[in-house]
């Protein structure tokens, strides 16, 4: 009988594999999840990857939490690892946290996430062996109803992330598999603007299924992949080489694996068609929309709130950028022209009042609107001094950006 113990493991070692499709069609986690034996393998790897996926999202304890809570830290661990494909150092680097402290978290983190599969999936399984409603309900649905619905959940909280980085994540997690097949990877990236961006999460999820498929396929062989900016989109061309080291696969599973990709790549604007010589798809050129974003400059002395205005900012197509004090921010301001610039108030040194005059009255930054942020009631002051618009702290996420929506529309 599976202790739960047992089944923490289990789950430790799926997320190791998320994107390993081959290795999840065996995994053990997949009998305890699914309990459909007759599904075909393939069926179970996609279903045991949208799960697991899935559940990561109920971590999150939502945007009142405290930046750096126990809560909030396992959370955006798991993102950060499992979905961004950050190594656990610069996953740590990212929280703040040591390398020791990291794998404390990330143990945490998975038992969390443990404890919700175990008590949706094996707890809830009847003496008969019928798994509950929600199980049942998932296992019925068609391979590509799963991929509808999961890329229109990715697409209610896009996260635009520069090209680059969407593309170094997809190969890092898939790092262990590529060894496995002895396939290397040859990268020609184009220099892009750093303010080019992509939403990083349904252009991942049909780039890693476009690699996932070439790597299934290949052996001993290079995957190169080369970009090349072309006005308001980004071409990416993903090739194996040589071509001959790949294997062929009856034109109807193509066609099936192509309708899927398609059927995602369409929801994020992505175009998707396929490299072929003679009946072998030797590899896949994608045509990727891109978002040029808007800057935003933070100003404010506290770690936790620089944070938290990234978090809020970063995940609505907004670059930012930050400084602690008046003194960093100038020259930024001055270099960067930002769409905006939120103010804190109380600062060492040159207090955020004495910044926005100096911000206001030099011709290179004074088209700048500035957003107060602050906990002091100074609002109509703020305003009189040449503020665009004030926002009392604790600030909402919500009304951060109904501030900067209003902007776009002024």
């Amino acid at each position: 009988m599976l202790s739960q113990e047992m089944f923490v493991d289990q789950v430790a070692d799926a997320y190791q594999h998320l994107y390993d499709l081959v290795c999840l069609r065996t995994h053990p986690l997949t009998g305890a999840v699914i309990s459909d034996s007759s599904l075909p393998r393939k069926e179970k790897a996609w279903q045991l990857h949208h799960i697991l996926q899935d559940v990561v999202e109920e971590l999150d304890p939502g945007p009142q939490a405290p930046v750096f809570s126990r809560e909030w830290r396992r959370y955006r661990l798991m993102v950060l690892r499992y979905v961004d494909g950050l190594d656990p150092q610069a996953v740590a680097d990212q929280l703040a946290i040591s390398r020791r402290h990291y794998y404390r978290e990330h143990d945490a983190a998975i038992e969390a996430v443990a404890s919700i599969l175990w008590d949706r999936h094996v707890a809830r399984t009847d003496a008969s062996g019928q798994p509950g409603p929600e199980t049942g309900e998932r296992e019925d649905l068609s391979h590509l109803e799963l991929l509808r619905l999961e890329a229109a959940r990715l697409a209610q909280a896009r996260r635009y992330e520069p090209v680059g980085d969407v593309i170094q994540g997809v190969l890092s997690l898939l790092q262990d598999v590529l060894q496995r097949h002895n396939l290397t990877v040859s990268l020609a990236l184009s220099e892009l603007p750093s303010d080019v961006s992509m939403d990083g999460n349904l252009s991942r999820q049909v780039l890693l299924g476009v690699l996932g498929y070439l790597i299934e396929r290949a052996d001993r062989a290079t995957i190169r992949l080369t970009t090349q900016m072309e006005k308001s989109q980004v071409r990416l061309s993903l090739k194996v080489d040589p071509p001959t080291s790949i294997s062929s696969t009856s034109q109807e599973e193509a066609g099936e694996r192509l309708a899927a990709f398609e059927e995602m790549a369409a929801l994020s604007g992505v175009h998707i068609s396929p490299i072929r010589i003679g009946e072998s798809t030797i590899g896949f050129e994608m045509h990727l929309p891109i978002n040029s974003r808007h800057t935003v400059l933070v100003v404010d002395d506290n770690e936790d709130v620089l944070e938290l205005f990234q978090r809020y900012l970063s995940s609505n197509e907004y670059r930012v950028v930050t400084a602690k004090t008046s003194q960093d921010a100038l020259p930024l301001a001055r270099r960067l022209q930002p769409h905006a610039i939120t103010l804190d108030l109380m600062m060492p040194g040159q207090d955020g009042w004495d910044l926005m005059q100096v911000l206001l009255n030099q011709p290179e930054t004074g088209h700048i609107p500035i957003i107060v942020c602050s906990v002091l009631k100074q609002k109509e002051l703020a305003l009189s001094m040449g503020a665009t618009a004030f926002l009392q702290k604790p600030v909402t996420e919500q009304e951060m950006l109904a501030v900067l929506e209003a902007l776009e529309d002024a």
